[in-house]
């Protein structure tokens, strides 16, 4: 069994929030929902939830098809995610703290995730279906 896997954007200031959703049950098209949720002012954190469409969700813009998941790979999913550490605190008030380091907000954590999904072979694309061992995982 495989799941399908789609990045979420909702509304959001001053821009959209993405996150990953993992549509597990074909029939609802409900499933699970993993993202960060915070803000740069305090620092942001890993959450998992399971949720409804997203297309329901009040806040809902857009959402873009990504690839699919084995169901077998559902835990290495969530371990890769939970490893790729959240956005940290970057502002005191208006006050960078890390002027040299660019911004990163949960646009930037959905698409490192997405890149070492990919890169570890746990997130497939549509037009791949591959039974080779996956490579060394990243985060």
């Amino acid at each position: 069994m495989a799941y399908n896997v789609f990045l979420v954007a909702s509304l959001g200031a001053p821009r959209n929030h993405h996150a990953l959703f993992v549509e597990t049950d074909p029939v609802s098209r409900g499933g699970i929902l993993l993202n960060v949720t915070g803000n740069i002012q305090n620092g942001m954190q890993f959450e998992e939830r399971s949720t409804n469409k997203p297309e329901e969700s009040a806040g809902f813009v857009d959402q873009s098809p990504l690839g699919w998941v084995a169901a077998g790979d559902l835990d290495r999913m969530r371990s890769i995610c939970e490893r790729n550490p959240p956005p940290k605190k970057q502002f005191n008030g208006p006050k960078r703290l890390y002027p040299k380091e660019r911004l990163r907000r949960c646009q930037e954590w959905t698409n490192e995730t997405i890149d070492a999904l990919t890169n570890n072979r746990v997130l497939q694309s549509f037009a791949m279906a591959t039974t080779e061992t996956p490579a060394e995982e990243e985060y």
